[in-house]
C-alpha cells in the first residue's frame, strides 16, 4: 500500500514537470497597465446658437486612455492644441447630437480620431486607445 502511494506521488511530481512553466511574480508577458491623463479644465463652449437660446453652455470633461506613457506625454505636451481643436469641434455640434446617445458616441469616436491625429502629426504615435468623457453637462 505504501509503495503504491509513493508510485502515485511520483507520478504526479513528474507530471508537474511536464507543465509549462507559469511566472508567479514579474511576469514580462504581463500587458502594461492603463494610464489615465484627464485634461485640467473642461472644455466649455458657449451654445446658444446650436440650441436655439435653450442652453447656454456646453462643457465636457475628457480624460484620455493608453498603454504608452509617451503617448500620454505627447498629450501633456501639446494640450493647449488639444484643447483648441476640441473647442472648434465642440462647437461644430447641433442641439440633436449632443442631446442624444449615439450623437455623443459619434462624437466621442471624432474627438478620438482627432486628438489621434494631432498626436500623429506632433509624436509620430497614434496608439491613444480610449477617450472618455467624464462629465458632460447642458446648462
Amino acid at each position: 500500500m505504501l509503495s503504491s502511494i509513493i508510485r502515485v506521488f511520483i507520478l504526479l511530481l513528474s507530471g508537474l514537470t511536464l507543465l509549462p512553466s507559469l511566472s508567479w511574480a514579474g511576469d514580462d508577458d504581463a500587458p502594461a497597465a492603463a494610464i489615465y491623463y484627464q485634461f485640467p479644465k473642461p472644455i466649455t463652449i458657449n451654445f446658444l446658437n446650436q440650441s436655439n437660446q435653450d442652453v447656454r453652455y456646453l462643457q465636457i470633461k475628457v480624460t484620455l486612455m493608453s498603454h504608452d506613457q509617451d503617448i500620454i506625454d505627447s498629450a501633456t505636451l501639446n494640450l493647449p492644441m488639444l484643447e483648441d481643436a476640441l473647442r472648434a469641434l465642440f462647437s461644430e455640434q447641433t442641439m440633436a447630437t449632443v442631446n442624444s446617445v449615439k450623437g455623443r458616441r459619434t462624437l466621442k469616436e471624432t474627438t478620438l480620431n482627432t486628438i489621434k491625429a494631432i498626436l500623429k502629426e506632433e509624436s509620430g504615435k497614434d496608439n491613444l486607445e480610449g477617450l472618455y468623457f467624464t462629465s458632460f453637462i447642458l446648462q
